[in-house]
């Protein structure tokens, strides 16, 4: 099942939990920031990473969110850290609203986590039980997922 792992990360913390994401499926084309060098084409599922920033996705995301063909991505799931706390309000709701506007189908779990803010904030992460947890969403949602 071709599968794709995109993110947005200003500080690493969503980038470190899309490689974990990346490395625990088969079939991966990359984990890539956004905007990747070539759009997801032929795409059966797509992890899409966001941090939240003051309860928002990243402006990059929703511009590439607004960019995706709907007819190239036929499932979506989301993932999300925050240094202020845990990405599971608005900014993965924002996404995962947006995906569902452009006509593609959205896995109704997400996964987040804190990531490390600041200098003294988190400063651990997202730590080896994010990566763990990370991993585990996807194998579910990836085996979830498979010949829909």
């Amino acid at each position: 099942m071709k599968t794709w792992v995109l993110y947005h990360s200003k500080g690493g913390n969503t980038k470190k939990i899309s490689d974990a994401i990346a490395e625990e499926l088969e079939d991966v084309l990359k984990s890539e920031q956004i905007p990747p060098a070539y759009p997801p084409e032929n795409v059966a599922l797509l992890f899409l990473g966001t941090g939240e920033y003051a309860g928002k996705p990243d402006p990059k995301m929703i511009e590439f969110i607004r960019t995706l063909n709907p007819n190239r991505v036929k499932n979506a799931a989301v993932f999300g850290t925050s240094g202020s706390g845990l990405a599971t309000g608005k900014a993965i709701s924002a996404v995962k609203e947006l995906l569902k506007e452009k006509g593609i189908s959205v896995v109704d779990e997400s996964y987040s986590c804190k990531g490390k803010f600041f200098l003294f904030m988190n400063r651990n992460k997202p730590d080896a039980n994010d990566i763990k947890g990370a991993k585990e969403f996807a194998r579910k949602v990836y085996n979830g997922t498979k010949g829909t």
